[in-house]
């Protein structure tokens, strides 16, 4: 390197801009270790649930970028090539007599992208306080036969209402990680019954859409989509109840219940058992969901045997043999 008075650096070794994209994976790294999660996959767009004092939980609007260890690679590729190019440069240097600037200039260019990476992740910010990767699993609801309970909210239908507190979530394990494919799109149902007295009949139906799968990732989302709930076949996922085992009252406003029901799952019915609570929010509480009128919130959450479904030539993609579902609900008394 040769610095005079009026005349730029001059960086002799064609094997400089190396140094950059290795700066760039050092520093992805250590943001891959500050986040924690061991994520095999990045996020630009990472998805986080927060404790909520109506729904449980929540998703957070904080969406920082999460890096994954792929794009540490294809950093760590990228200074593998450049190491390459300065090598092909200091070649074609020494036979033709002169300097490729042009190519040296390239290299150069090619170095400064990577920096862009740990740069805007950590511009992002980290998650939020308290946040969570994946929903975390209600505790478990252990109940016998018997209806008991009440809450003081009108007979009737109630109507799935779309807010933030209603998604349908399942827990997936592949590939060595852990993640939600959450579904928010395009939720509808209905639940025809007397909240004063839950030992009369009672129906309910829910549906959603399965192209609106979310797992938090663009390409393993149209995957999830198109390779294994073929939704182009199979439009929606339904949920048929077929009755209330038991009931309890747990507080003045919180119920707890099981219940039996059928799953409509790529063109397979599955019989299932949710546990969960039906609870219905106060002024306060009502306040806070930003809603009014007759509204009850459903927490549940029930399991699916891979092998059992049409998901089972795929078994061996999934690292455990069940699928836990979580279903949170909000419902409006229809007049």
């Amino acid at each position: 390197m040769r610095c005079n008075a009026g005349y730029p650096v001059r960086v002799r070794s064609p094997f400089a801009p190396v140094l950059l994209p290795l700066a760039a994976l050092i520093a992805s790294l250590v943001r891959w270790l500050i986040q924690g999660s061991g994520n095999l996959y990045t996020a630009l767009d990472k998805r986080f649930y927060i404790p909520d004092p109506d729904l449980g939980w929540r998703v957070s609007s904080q969406h920082p970028i999460w890096l994954g260890l792929e794009v540490c690679a294809i950093i760590a590729a990228t200074a593998i090539g450049l190491l390459i190019g300065g090598w092909v440069i200091r070649k074609l240097e020494a036979r033709r007599g002169r300097r490729m600037t042009v190519l040296r200039v390239a290299s150069w260019i090619v170095a400064v992208v990577p920096l862009a990476v740990p740069i805007a992740a950590f511009a992002s910010g980290a998650g939020p306080i308290g946040g969570r990767d994946v929903l975390p699993a209600a505790q478990a609801v252990a109940l016998e036969t018997g209806i008991s309970g009440a809450l003081d909210a009108p007979a009737g239908s109630y109507t799935v209402v779309p807010h933030t507190g209603t998604a349908i979530t399942a827990r997936v394990s592949a590939g060595g990680e852990e993640f939600d494919a959450r579904f928010i799109g395009d939720i509808k149902g209905t639940w025809d019954a007397n909240p004063r007295d839950l030992a009369k009949p009672t129906r309910a139906e829910v549906s959603v859409a399965t192209a609106s799968v979310d797992t938090g990732i663009g390409e393993r989302s149209k995957h999830a989509r198109e390779g294994y709930l073929l939704a182009g076949t199979y439009p929606r996922l339904i949920f048929t109840l077929a009755e209330l085992v038991a009931a309890r009252q747990d507080t003045p406003n919180v119920i707890a219940f099981r219940a039996r029901g059928t799953l409509a799952l790529i063109g397979k019915v599955h019989p299932v058992e949710v546990t969960g609570t039906l609870s219905k929010p106060d002024a306060a509480g009502l306040a806070r969901l930003g809603l009014s009128g007759d509204i009850l919130l459903v927490n549940g959450s029930f399991s699916i045997p891979i092998r059992d479904t049409a998901l089972a030539p795929d078994a061996g993609d999934f690292d455990g043999d069940r699928i836990p579902v979580f279903v949170s609900l909000v419902l409006r008394h229809m007049e």
